[in-house]
């Protein structure tokens, strides 16, 4: 009797974290990589970045890796950043490179990387496979830094991983950031 109630029990253990795991995968494969961002200077209030009408997005700077850093990297969060502040509307103009007078330039370098890659993280073990980088939100009129942050971008979803995904992370942290010191955000 004891044996069968053990067994019970640790079925229903184990089928109870094997169903979380299948639900969060299936959660993380909607949501696409996770964004988070940590100010290290800040650009100031909520409405400090609404004086800007245009920006520029510069292909961040891979060196500091020492060559870790896939060099599709730098183009493909290039375009994730001008992907995610051109649709939040804040601005009139994004693109990729310098901005105009008056505009605000974003750059940034990478610190770290990780690009996960082990089998069992599919069943929630192993390292998620992430990307960072230091940026600066630069005021391309006087060349003054006006707020920097780490930004990173992590992919939790077994299914939905890549460079791509990466990439569309540090887009979403970097919005996040502007969103916090403009006032037109969604």
């Amino acid at each position: 009797m004891r044996r069968a109630a053990l067994v019970g029990v640790l079925a229903l253990v184990v089928g109870t974290g094997c169903i979380g795991t299948a639900a969060k995968q299936a959660v993380y494969g909607v949501t696409g990589a996770s964004a988070r961002y940590y100010e290290i200077k800040s650009a100031g209030g909520e409405t400090a970045l609404d004086r800007f009408n245009a920006v520029g997005v510069a292909a961040f700077d891979p060196s500091p890796m020492q060559g870790a850093v896939p060099a599709a990297i730098p183009q493909k969060v290039q375009a994730a950043v001008v992907k995610h502040l051109t649709e939040s509307k804040m601005f009139p103009a994004v693109t990729a490179g310098t901005p105009p007078a008056g505009g605000l330039l974003v750059r940034g370098k990478f610190m770290d990387f990780d690009p996960g890659g082990s089998a069992l993280r599919a069943m929630g073990f192993g390292v998620d496979p992430f990307l960072t980088a230091q940026i600066e939100l630069v005021d391309a009129g006087s060349n003054q830094v006006i707020g920097m942050a780490m930004v990173t971008g992590t992919v939790k979803s077994a299914v939905r991983t890549g460079l791509d995904e990466l990439a569309d992370g540090v887009g979403k942290a970097v919005k996040g950031l502007v969103e916090r010191h403009h006032s037109k955000h969604d």
